[in-house]
């Protein structure tokens, strides 16, 4: 990566005094999510500057109200789909003032794609730094004044997101917690259902979004993670967002009746449920990386996506994958992966490590094991 401007050098000397600086990660929950240690990262070491951050409107709530963050920038995704093509030219101009009305001086770009490189380019920001190579598409890096190169491919995600932060002189030491804030509310709704159970509890997520519903684990191998964590003294409770019902009751019946339906929750209410729990239990989805950010120990259970790339992170954790399983790091060669070779002996001896007897006990997770 060349040399950055001078101004830039000092105002990061100096603990961010004077700068604005916009990280970008337009989507999707778990990418968003994915992006805050490395956000993190750059408010630990420019604890002066003036963070922002650009999502787009429907993943709001993802990072609302975080400690770090002073403000959020709404690309407006949802709008531009409604419209004809002859109003988005108008949508894209309001996005545009939207940007240089907080006149940024440096753009960090953790997507890499047409829309996050060209809000970057719209924002007017001088300096606008993002990947090189593989980890940009669809000419992100004609709109990126500085790229870091994307090293190998199989690589984890958060180290990626990590490069960013070191091409600025910022240390990545010690990882930083997630600090997503929970409301008051919701963790007197899950207190009360805690109380109901009557015993520790384990979160399992089956569902994906429609278009990638190629993630989801097989139900019978969250059907054995729910006896697992029930011999281990656990309420396996299986949670659920819109139109994922037929998944949850499905995982249910593989468990056989071990699992329970977990209530409807919001997003604040979910997160209060994962903070509470000693396990979680998911493919590799938003609410996998979700339970990442509250610290919560995870078992993510991998096919089709490289469980290199998309491993859980800052908690202790088990990457399971078909064994003999080749990845590539490319998505679409990746996905021609399947679950098969997986099994349930496999699931419940993941289990049994991240829960050890006294784990469950005194709510202590195990230790720390990569994938």
């Amino acid at each position: 990566m060349r040399a950055l401007p001078r101004a830039i050098v000092q105002a990061v000397e100096q603990r961010g005094r004077g700068l604005t600086l916009l990280g970008i990660r337009l989507a999707a929950m778990g990418d968003i999510l994915r992006a805050l240690p490395a956000l993190r990262l750059l408010r630990r070491g420019l604890p002066e500057a003036r963070l922002l951050v650009a999502v787009d409107d429907r993943w709001e709530q993802v990072l609302s109200g975080h400690p770090d963050i002073d403000g959020l920038l709404l690309f407006p995704r949802k709008r531009l789909a409604s419209r004809s093509p002859l109003a988005r030219p108008a949508e894209i101009a309001a996005w545009r003032r939207r940007l240089r009305a907080e006149k940024p001086d440096l753009t960090v770009d953790f997507h890499g794609n047409l829309r996050s490189g060209l809000s970057a380019w719209l924002s007017g920001a001088p300096v606008r730094l993002g990947h090189a190579g593989h980890q940009q598409k669809e000419g992100n890096s004609l709109m990126t004044t500085h790229r870091v190169d994307a090293g190998p491919r199989r690589r984890s995600r958060i180290e990626r997101n990590f490069d960013l932060v070191r091409a600025l002189g910022l240390p990545v030491e010690p990882f930083p917690e997630g600090a997503l804030p929970i409301t008051d509310e919701a963790r007197a709704t899950i207190g009360r259902l805690s109380a109901e159970l009557g015993q520790p509890h384990g979160v399992i997520s089956p569902g994906a979004s429609a278009a990638q519903a190629y993630k989801k684990p097989p139900a019978e191998l969250l059907g054995a993670a729910a006896r697992a964590m029930a011999a281990r003294g656990l309420v396996p409770l299986v949670a659920w967002g819109p139109g994922e019902e037929p998944d949850a009751e499905q995982t249910v019946a593989a468990s056989g009746g071990v699992a329970r339906l977990a209530p409807p929750t919001s997003l604040d209410e979910l997160r209060a449920l994962i903070a509470s729990a000693s396990l979680f239990v998911g493919g590799d989805s938003g609410p996998t990386h979700l339970a990442c950010a509250l610290g919560c120990p995870v078992l993510g259970i991998y096919g089709p996506t490289d469980p290199v790339v998309n491993q859980p992170w800052g908690v202790p954790h088990v990457a399971l994958h078909p064994p003999g399983a080749t990845y590539t790091g490319i998505k679409k060669s990746d996905r021609n992966q399947t679950f098969a070779g997986l099994d349930g002996d496999a699931v419940e001896a993941a289990v049994t490590e991240l829960l050890p007897a006294q784990a469950v006990q005194g709510h202590q997770p195990a230790p720390h094991r990569p994938a």
